[in-house]
């Protein structure tokens, strides 16, 4: 499951993992990145998209995965080695 979110749709973790509840994915990781944009202006949907397609890559290949925060289901940070 892949979902972005903008600021100020960012609620609290629990709010996360009843969204992905209500979708009935069950996961044991969630992995968070972050978009700064340029200029003062938030990123386009194109560069989201990009971005995020990027991130599910390297899981699937058994990429680095330190530039991500991780958190377990119950919301304590995870650290890659």
């Amino acid at each position: 499951m892949c979902v972005d979110k903008t600021l100020e749709e960012l609620g609290v973790f629990s709010d996360l993992v009843k969204e992905s509840e209500s979708l009935e994915q069950d996961w044991q990781i969630v992995l968070i990145a972050c978009l700064s944009g340029r200029n003062g202006v938030v990123p386009d949907s194109t560069e989201v998209e990009f971005s995020l397609k990027k991130m599910v890559e390297t899981v699937q290949q058994g990429g680095d995965l330190s530039k991500y925060v991780a958190f377990n289901r119950g919301g304590e940070p995870i650290q890659f080695n």
